[in-house]
């Protein structure tokens, strides 16, 4: 008996989202037993992105797409599918071997230009940004800038050219698009730490904390 050919399908789901679209999808996957290599999703603005990369025996796929077809036509949401090669996957599988970082934005606000001039620099360090995840609250489009603070995380992945150069880069733009940044290698010691301290002078509050304690010390 020869052995079942297998495919790789990557399908995107992008659309409004909805409980249970989730399970939805992969109970189709279930059902012909197909192995989920990779899966990620994003929510933004109440809109879905939902990426799954599976490997299914070839006379399965035809009956997979189509199934998904029609569910993706009744949730109302938009499906796509993209086959994958086994050279294509080894060569995405090699990339795991590579460093990971973690990049982290802070300030009151985030703007296009604060991104857009901190990615300009990872990618020009020869980096790739694997994932790019908000850690604070919605804000509201009423709330004062002076109580607002807006975070997002960055996971990159890959060597900095130079790390120097790089973090002096970062530095530059911390000072001149009013912004702070942590970068730091993405491993066990990391997701263990439980206490971080920053200078928090100009960044979260406007008070020079120094001058403060000078004056409560007598010598202001």
């Amino acid at each position: 008996m020869k052995p079942s050919k297998t495919e790789l399908i990557l399908i995107r789901i992008t659309g409004e989202d909805r409980p249970g679209l989730t399970a939805s999808v992969t109970e189709i996957l279930a059902k012909y037993d197909a192995t989920i290599l990779d899966i990620g999703q994003a929510d933004i603005h109440n809109t879905l992105s939902l990426g799954i990369l599976c490997m299914t025996e070839e006379h399965h796929s035809g009956f997979i797409m189509k199934e998904l077809l029609f569910k993706a036509s009744s949730l109302g949401v938009s499906i796509r599918f993209h086959p994958v090669t086994v050279d294509e996957y080894e060569s995405w599988v090699q990339m795991q071997g590579k460093n990971r970082y973690i990049l982290t934005l802070l300030g009151r606000k985030l703007t296009a230009r604060q991104i857009s001039a901190v990615t300009r620099i990872l990618s020009e360090q020869g980096m790739n940004i694997d994932a790019i995840k908000r850690l604070t609250g919605r804000i509201p489009l009423n709330e004062s800038d002076e109580f607002t603070r807006a975070c997002i995380e960055f996971s990159v992945r890959g060597t900095p050219k130079d790390r120097i150069d790089m973090q002096k880069q970062l530095m530059h733009l911390a000072s001149e698009l009013e912004m702070d940044f942590s970068f730091q290698q993405d491993n066990m010691y990391r997701r263990m730490r439980r206490l971080i301290c920053f200078d928090m002078d100009s960044t979260l509050i406007e008070t020079e904390v120094i001058d403060e304690l000078a004056i409560r010390a007598g010598v202001g």
